[in-house]
């Protein structure tokens, strides 16, 4: 994948931007001056190449006057990159460089720390996340509709119509929004992100609520049931889910998230607890409940620990002390609670 990055800048901050653009492969870079003291560059690489430079950028250029950084996913190029070409280039580039100070060993392991990901840069990432929690109404509509399709479903015994509720739902996002905060020591982002999700599961459930008043059926379908208590699969699901959810946002494969979000299956345990509740099945709605939760702590503990494999990590050594604190509390406290949730799951079974 390849990235087009637009930058505008002072003209007396293009040397230290040409300075920086040395230590890494780009495939093209032009510079178009205008309006006398801005210029603008404009640069083409590797995504792989893009989270390092960005933090670099930002910690060396973003205090510049005017200075301005945008980056667009490149769909397509012509000539085409052959994959093979970057890496001879980064070959040749390591065999005729020398490295002849203890302060440019020191930086380049400073900006390998600093990067996002092997995959979306920590801004993409952060974007991409900050829009799948915007609380907004059309996030609220979505969970509602995916609640009313979800209830429909499982009530109809019709899996097909379940997973179609799966796929719509937007509670995933919010989730993995809670990891990044937690991996980033980002309390707004984490506000942001446990807003968007009680909101969503909210609406859900009373959504649900209002079904399970009036259908009230005399027996329980199969979907209903199967989701009234939480097992050892469920539980592998949900870690492996989350994790592989994770992966598909830092990694920018949109189609992977759809399959994650039918395999962790928020929306379906969270409208059986509703449409339980509303027949005064509490006892069943307890059990649905658990496994929602199982499915929340799972995504969260995951998340927070691939992020944490992924190399996700903030800009400045001041903010990843702060986030080092957040980050160990908040894995101690799922794990934690995925204890006592396996305690109540044998002491359940063997009562």
């Amino acid at each position: 994948m390849l990235r087009k990055i637009e930058i505008v800048l002072p003209i007396d901050e293009t040397d230290k931007l040409n300075e920086i653009l040395e230590n890494y492969e780009v495939l093209d870079k032009y510079k178009i001056s205008f309006l006398e003291d801005k210029a603008l560059y404009l640069i083409t690489l590797n995504v792989e190449n893009s989270g390092p430079l960005l933090d670099e950028l930002e910690k060396k250029l973003a205090f510049a006057e005017g200075f301005r950084l945008n980056m667009l996913e490149v769909e397509a190029t012509i000539p085409a990159v052959e994959l093979g070409e970057e890496d001879e280039k980064e070959e040749s580039k390591e065999d005729n460089t020398e490295i002849t100070t203890d302060e440019s060993t020191k930086e380049d392991q400073e900006k390998d720390n600093n990067s996002a990901t092997k995959g979306l840069s920590r801004q993409e990432l952060y974007a991409d996340l900050s829009d799948s929690i915007n609380l907004d109404s059309n996030y609220i509509l979505m969970c509602v509709l995916s609640a009313i399709v979800a209830s429909s479903g499982v009530m109809l015994n019709n899996v097909a119509v379940i997973i179609g509720a799966m796929v719509i739902a937007p509670l995933l996002g919010p989730n993995v929004g809670m990891a990044l905060a937690s991996t980033l020591g980002d309390m707004e982002l984490g506000k942001k992100a446990l807003k968007a999700s009680l909101i969503g599961a909210g609406a859900a459930v009373l959504v649900a609520l209002i079904a399970g008043l009036i259908l009230n059926p005399e027996s329980w379908p199969n979907e209903v049931l199967s989701r009234t208590s939480v097992g050892w699969g469920d539980i592998t699901l949900a870690l492996a889910s989350g994790s592989a959810g994770t992966l598909a946002f830092t990694t920018g494969t949109s189609g992977a998230v759809i399959g994650v979000m039918i395999a962790v299956a928020l929306m379906p345990p969270l409208v059986v607890v509703g449409i339980l509740l509303g027949a005064g099945e509490f006892i069943l709605a307890g059990g649905a409940l658990m496994l929602f939760i199982s499915n929340i702590i799972c995504i969260n503990l995951a998340g927070v620990l691939t992020f944490f494999y992924q190399g996700v990590r903030p800009l400045n050594w001041w903010e990843e002390e702060k986030a080092a604190t957040t980050r160990k509390y908040s894995i101690i406290i799922w794990i934690i609670l995925l204890t006592l949730l396996i305690a109540g799951i044998q002491f359940i079974q063997y009562s």
